[in-house]
C-alpha cells in the first residue's frame, strides 16, 4: 500500500469515527503496523492535519483541514445564495433546512441550518456527508431528474442499504418511484432513512435549466404529517424556485400539483 493511500485511510477513520483514536485502535481498524500508524500521524501532527490530546495520547481531525474545507465550500457559489433561504426556512418551519449538490453521482450535503427544535434529535444530516440516494429525500430529487440513461446506470452499480422497513431496495421500484418524483417536482423521506424522521425536497436549478442542488427541511414525522405536508412542501418548493432564480433560471413556477 502506498504512503499516500495509508495516510488517506488514516484521515478517513479518523473523520469518520467522530473521536479521539490511539495509534492501537487505528493500527487494528485500518490493518496497518503500529509503526507505521505513528510515523504517519507523527507527520501529520507536524503541519496541524491532525491533533494529538497530550493527556490520552489520542488523535483527531487537525484544523488545518478545516482551512481547507472551508476554502472548497466558499467556492460554491451556490451556498452563499442560499444561505439567507435556508436560514428563513428554518425559521418559518423551525425545522432543520439543508444544502445538497450531485456530484459524481451522489448527492453531498453543502450546508445546513439547524432548527433548535432538533438540538437533541440524531439527524442523519452533515456537511460533507453523502446523502443515500434511494432514500433521502434530498438526494432522490437530483437523481430524478438526471437523464434516464443515468438514473439507470447509477442505480445498476449500486447495492442499496435497507436503513428502515419503508427503505425501497428494489431497483425497478426505486426506477418508478423516481419518475413519479420527478412529475411531482418535489420528493418525500418517509422515515426511508431513519425511523421517526421525515424530509422534503426540491430540485434547485441554473441558467440552463439543469438541477444542480437542492433544498430540504427534516423533522420529526410527528411534526411532519400528512395533515401539514402540503404546508412544507409549498415552503420548499417555493424557496427552490427562489434560489433558482438567483442563479439565473427562468421557469416561472417549479411547484407541481401535489396528490
Amino acid at each position: 500500500m502506498k504512503s499516500l493511500e495509508k495516510i488517506i485511510k488514516i484521515l478517513d477513520h479518523l473523520s469518520d469515527v467522530k473521536k479521539d483514536v490511539g495509534i492501537t485502535e487505528l493500527s487494528l481498524a485500518l490493518d496497518l503496523p503500529k509503526s507505521t500508524v505513528h510515523r504517519i500521524l507523527k507527520d501529520l501532527l507536524k503541519y496541524s492535519i491532525v491533533e494529538k490530546e497530550n493527556d490520552t495520547s489520542r488523535y483527531k481531525i487537525g484544523l488545518r483541514l478545516l482551512k481547507y474545507s472551508n476554502s472548497l465550500l466558499r467556492s460554491f457559489d451556490i451556498r452563499q445564495i442560499a444561505k439567507p433561504i435556508l436560514r428563513k426556512v428554518c425559521n418559518e418551519t423551525q425545522e432543520t433546512t439543508f444544502l445538497t449538490i450531485w456530484r459524481k453521482d451522489q448527492g453531498i450535503c453543502i450546508d445546513s441550518i439547524s432548527s433548535s427544535r432538533n438540538t437533541n434529535t440524531q439527524l442523519f444530516v452533515e456537511i460533507g456527508r453523502g446523502m443515500p440516494f434511494h432514500c433521502a429525500a434530498s438526494s432522490k430529487i437530483l437523481l430524478a431528474n438526471q437523464p434516464l440513461e443515468d438514473i439507470r446506470r447509477i442505480i445498476n452499480k449500486k447495492q442499496f442499504l435497507k436503513y428502515t422497513s419503508k427503505t425501497i431496495t428494489k431497483p425497478k421500484r426505486l426506477i418508478m418511484h423516481l419518475l413519479d418524483i420527478k412529475n411531482k417536482g418535489y420528493a418525500i423521506c418517509d422515515e426511508e432513512l431513519e425511523e421517526g424522521i421525515k424530509a422534503v425536497a426540491a430540485p434547485i436549478k441554473n441558467i440552463n435549466g439543469k438541477t444542480i442542488a437542492s433544498i430540504t427541511i427534516t423533522g420529526l414525522s410527528k411534526r411532519m404529517s400528512s395533515s401539514n405536508m402540503e404546508r412544507f412542501i409549498k415552503i420548499v418548493t417555493d424557496s427552490a424556485q427562489e434560489i433558482s432564480k438567483k442563479l439565473g433560471y427562468k421557469e416561472e413556477s417549479i411547484l407541481k400539483k401535489v396528490n
